[in-house]
C-alpha cells in the first residue's frame, strides 16, 4: 500500500463505489441487512472526510452516478416517486368478519 494522496483518494472512491453498490443491490430498504450497510456506508464516508482523503462533494458525485446507474433517475427522482405510491389510495383488504355474526349452526 502507497502512502501516496492520489492512491490513498482512488482507492477510497474505489471503496466507496464498492460499497454503494453493494447498499443498492439490498431490494427491501427497510430490511436488517439494508440498515447495517447503510450505517457501515455512512461510517466509510465520514471516516474518509474525516481523514480529508475525500470531500463531500466528491462522494455525492459517486453515490449520484451509482444511483443514476442503478434506477435511472436521480435520488430526487426517486424520492418524489416513492412518495406519490405512498399518497395513492390502497385497496381496502380488510377481512370482512360479518359472516361469523351469525351462529355457526345457522350458516350455511
Amino acid at each position: 500500500m502507497s502512502l501516496d494522496p492520489k492512491y490513498q483518494k482512488r482507492s477510497f472512491l474505489n471503496a466507496t463505489r464498492e460499497l454503494i453498490v453493494a447498499l443498492y443491490a439490498i431490494k427491501d430498504s427497510e430490511s436488517p441487512e439494508y440498515k447495517t450497510k447503510g450505517s457501515e456506508f455512512d461510517g466509510f464516508m465520514k471516516a474518509g472526510i474525516t481523514l480529508g482523503i475525500v470531500t463531500r462533494s466528491e462522494l455525492q458525485k459517486i453515490i449520484d452516478e451509482e444511483h443514476w446507474s442503478k434506477f435511472g433517475m436521480t435520488i430526487k427522482e426517486r424520492k418524489a416517486k416513492k412518495k406519490d405510491h405512498k399518497s395513492e389510495p390502497e385497496i381496502n383488504n380488510e377481512t370482512d368478519w360479518s359472516i361469523y355474526d351469525t351462529p355457526t349452526i345457522k350458516r350455511k
